[in-house]
């Protein structure tokens, strides 16, 4: 007889004298019924009391249902496993299809058409897409694999992209949804844009206190022109003209870190990227961004969420590595990348509740459409070179006073929770404070709560 045989048939006798002995017919004695009348000790706390009468409470209403059930026949089912082992499922590859439309005012309306095969959990996920830019006449593609290792919180990542496309002047702010929808139906399209064509390559570690990221890319960087002057109602653009980028094959390396400083409720990020001649670049400079962020309840009815970033360029000053401020993820009561520079301090404090304002105001709504009120204040500067040709801006490290602009605001806030739990829906109204040739402004955004953390956790 073998090993395994053995094994099986010691586990079949133990479940079926097992299961003699606890059937009602079995020869066994059957263990002592509770006496429920039975007086105890008394109980050390009142919650112990409490627990007490309602485990009482429980048996006397349930009766035999609340008995130890019958296991009999369970080990022979898992004897009938050991020998009869489920095979491993296959990994099915369901290529999933996704058309998309994209518009800006450098591209015009953007058709696009992906497809997306496999997980990362698995094999690894690859999406390849190609786009036709109507106004630029011109054709885009992208292709990317991702690949994610171990279990959280502890994982690996890695993610190989590349393509042609258009991206997005502001290094920290990609080109988002809701910005493509403003730009198409309202003519609000305050971004810049290049066109970047090359490979990227990523590499995270997620540990349980945050993430540790090292990077590399090689992309030729181009202008763009603007050729779409129109939005869907035929009307003028809110900005025509595009920032001119500097044409060149940009290798740059990049190291992040995204810290949980625990036990307090702090966050931090670290980006570091630099490009030089050394490997191969066609520009030199140093681009370094340091985010501190928090979040302190206050009890129930509200959350404190004090925020801020500082960043310093060094070397040539790249319109596309500078820092800009303005738009929603920035100076709310500034446009969009209203104003840039080599070096750039933002501070942020806002008070988000908790509570549902149309419940409060007993107003009806959707039970799945909540509104929370929140209130902020900000004040940013950059200084040095500035990217529109203006004088630059005195200021070795940091900006003068003068260069200090400040707001104060109301938002009413959606959490809708897809496609990241963590987003918000955001209609905002911001004054801007002292002399400043800004206006009071209303933006409607879709941001997270700690939106000066440009990247997403772990």
């Amino acid at each position: 007889m073998t090993t395994r045989a053995a094994l099986v048939a010691a586990l079949v006798v133990a479940g079926s004298s097992w299961g003699s002995a606890a059937s009602a017919g079995g020869g066994g004695p059957s263990p002592p019924r509770p006496d429920l009348t039975a007086p105890s000790a008394a109980p050390d706390t009142t919650l112990d009391q409490f627990l007490g009468r309602l485990s009482d409470s429980t048996s006397a209403y349930f009766g035999i249902s609340a008995a130890a059930p019958d296991t009999a026949g369970l080990a022979s089912a898992l004897a009938y496993g050991l020998v009869h082992p489920a095979p491993i499922p296959r990994v099915r590859l369901r290529p999933a299809v996704l058309p998309d439309f994209g518009f800006n005012r450098v591209d015009g309306p953007v058709y696009s058409l992906a497809a997306r095969l496999g997980r990362e959990r698995t094999i690894g996920e690859l999406e390849v897409g190609g786009g036709y830019a109507a106004g630029a006449d011109d054709g885009l593609w992208r292709a990317r694999y991702a690949r994610l290792w171990g279990r959280p919180p502890r994982t690996w990542r890695l993610e190989l992209e590349g393509g042609l496309e258009t991206a997005s002047m502001d290094p920290d702010h990609p080109i988002g949804r809701l910005n493509t929808l403003r730009a198409f139906i309202a003519g609000k399209d305050g971004d810049h844009y290049l066109r970047r064509a090359g490979f990227r390559v990523r590499s995270a570690r997620a540990l349980g206190f945050g993430r540790l990221s090292a990077g590399y890319r090689d992309m030729a960087e181009s202008e763009v022109a603007t050729s779409a002057s129109w939005d869907l109602l035929r009307r003028d653009l809110t900005r025509f003209g595009n920032l001119a980028a500097r044409r060149g094959r940009a290798r740059e390396v990049e190291l992040a870190a995204d810290l949980e400083l625990r036990p307090l409720p702090v966050a931090l990020e670290v980006l570091h990227r630099t490009s030089g001649r050394g490997i191969g670049s066609d520009f030199e400079y140093r681009r370094t961004r340091v985010a501190v962020s928090g979040n302190l309840g206050l009890r129930r009815w509200a959350a404190l969420l004090p925020q801020a970033a500082y960043g310093r360029l060094n070397g040539e000053p790249l319109p596309q590595a500078m820092f800009y401020l303005g738009g929603d993820q920035s100076m709310r009561s500034l446009p969009t990348a209203a104003r840039g520079g080599t070096g750039c301090v933002i501070g942020r404090l806002e008070l988000l509740g908790t509570a549902d304002v149309l419940e409060a105001l007993r107003a009806p709504h959707p039970a799945f459409l909540p509104i929370q009120l929140g209130a902020f204040a900000a004040a940013g500067a950059v200084w040095g070179v500035d990217p529109y040709g203006g004088p630059p801006r005195p200021g070795g490290d940091w900006p003068r006073a003068a260069d200090w602009v400040s707001e104060v605001g109301l938002s009413l806030i959606h959490q809708p929770g897809l496609p990241d739990p963590t987003g918000l829906l955001r209609v905002s109204y911001a004054w801007p404070l002292g002399p400043t040739v800004e206006r009071a402004r209303l933006s409607l955004s879709y941001t997270r709560a700690l939106d000066l953390l440009t990247r997403p956790g772990p």
